[in-house]
């Protein structure tokens, strides 16, 4: 049986980081003697669309963000249009969170509902095997014209049980495009590796816990260490962005990693993702030893306020002893904040304002407080009608805002651009001030011009030069992967 896995992406430059969830599940069909090829096709490219075709699969697996959705029912479309016997299947966070309606709004067959390793793999042997779906937790297929939802599959409790990620099964060298992911250090061969699932935390727009929960598990030390070792075997990997919700929750796990990196002389640059609680001297000297380069770390407000009605678990003290330990350290801390919290009136802005100049973050991003199914804060915009559009390709995130609750969309992106250009020189000073990565951005600029096009047009629509920064990146990545 012949198994084709698409990834529907909107920007070539995510392409930097590979599709890890469907690279875990090809493994897996893989493993089980499936014919598995994976798909993951260039934006606004349908060249790209006609490989899948010419594969003739027997199943079509998608996994579908919610920001992926229109991308996601082109290429379904055309797949339909030509691939009449194929099963389609589909799953990821969109459909997990909104399972029936997404069956009639993709025309699906099966709908994949929370981690899919294991119900892919029990859905594609029963299809295979013409077998009865009764007792198959974690699925929604149509029956008789009524949609059947089955009963929730429990997440896999031991992650070392699942193989590696299949990246054999992509062009691998095309995602490894410098200057990587991690802001402000130039990398030429940097990739993505995930540790653990879940994060205990409730922040109220997040929803990682739609697909993994919150209950957290670990990967153990010795299984991330041979997949990192099999990186620097097969690919010279010379960098890792670990892509874990919150990386440093389990300080115990923390420095046997850290230890075990140094004992076996793997020299390897690396960055990840922080809360605030979880930081201390302890770690960070650590992590420091064994290649750490950067922290990113959601601060989101400087209004506890605020941060109390985003469920963040999170103060202004907190907030500024982490960074004034990371920096201590000597360890690059990039800072995300949001605007249009729900409770933000403008002392809350000035808060956050003055807050983010006094932690001294190396980077900051800010973007637009971002509703998406599934989370509770989905459930608050609908309830308080805080919605303004649901267009997910053009709003949200740092495009446009898509609630308005105490300030207009115009007031919320006039506050964006002015706290973006607050940190202009520090987000890009030391990068034009350290000649190695100045002189590789100017060889890039130089061989992709039409790139700076891109950019203008970015920043003609915030004025905010990280966009222009951004857009630039998206232009070159996608031509690197032609």
């Amino acid at each position: 049986m012949k198994i084709a896995l698409v990834n529907p992406r909107i920007e070539a430059y995510s392409s930097t980081l590979p599709p890890l969830g469907l690279l875990y599940i090809g493994a897996v069909l893989e493993k089980e003697g499936f014919e598995v090829r994976i798909f993951d096709p260039l934006p606004d490219n349908d060249q790209d669309i006609k490989k899948i075709v010419s594969f003739q699969p027997d199943i079509i697996g998608m996994s579908i963000l919610t920001t992926y959705v229109d991308r996601a029912k082109h290429i379904i479309s055309i797949c339909k249009e030509h691939l009449k016997s194929s099963v389609l299947i589909i799953g990821g966070i969109h459909p997990t969170a909104l399972p029936e309606e997404s069956l009639d709004f993709f025309d699906a067959d099966y709908v994949v509902i929370g981690e899919g390793e294991i119900t892919m793999k029990e859905l594609c042997f029963r299809l295979k095997n013409k077998q009865s779906l009764q007792g198959l937790e974690g699925i929604a297929y149509r029956e008789n014209g009524l949609i059947i939802k089955t009963a929730p599959r429990m997440p896999v409790q031991n992650l070392d049980e699942l193989p590696f990620p299949a990246r054999h099964l992509i062009d691998f060298e095309k995602y490894l495009i410098p200057p990587g992911v991690i802001r402000g250090y130039w990398s030429e061969r940097c990739t993505s590796l995930m540790t653990s699932r879940g994060c205990p935390f409730q922040c109220i727009w997040c929803g990682t816990q739609t697909i993994f929960g919150h209950k957290v598990r670990r990967r153990s030390v010795d299984n991330v260490i041979e997949e990192i070792e099999l990186l620097l075997k097969n690919y010279k990997i010379d960098s890792i962005w670990f892509i874990d919700d919150t990386f440093t929750l389990d300080e115990k796990w923390l420095l046997e990693f850290c230890d075990k990196l140094l004992r076996k002389g793997i020299n390897l640059k690396w960055g990840c993702q922080a809360h605030v609680r979880t930081i201390n001297e302890k770690i960070v000297d650590a992590m420091k030893k064994a290649g750490l380069v950067q922290l990113d770390i959601g601060v989101e407000s400087g209004s506890e306020k605020v941060l109390r009605i985003l469920k963040k678990n999170s103060t202004q003290d907190a907030i500024k002893k982490a960074f004034s330990i990371t920096k201590k350290a000597g360890i690059r801390r990039m800072a995300t904040f949001m605007f249009g919290n729900p409770g933000e009136e403008i002392d809350d802005i000035r808060q956050t304002f003055k807050l983010a100049k006094e932690i001294k973050p190396d980077f900051v991003s800010s973007f637009f407080l971002t509703p998406f199914p599934g989370t509770e804060l989905m459930e608050m915009a609908q309830k308080n009608n805080w919605l303004t559009s649901d267009d997910y390709s053009t709003g949200g995130l740092k495009k446009m805002p898509m609630l308005e609750i105490n300030f207009s969309m115009q007031e919320l992106r006039k506050i964006r651009k002015r706290f973006q250009r607050q940190f202009l020189i520090t987000n890009f000073l030391k990068i034009f001030l350290n000649f190695n990565y100045l002189s590789k951005m100017l060889r890039l600029v130089f061989h992709y011009p039409r790139g700076i096009i891109s950019g203008i047009n970015a920043f003609s629509k915030t004025w905010v030069f990280d966009d222009f920064v951004f857009a630039f990146l998206v232009y070159y990545a996608k031509q690197k992967q032609k």
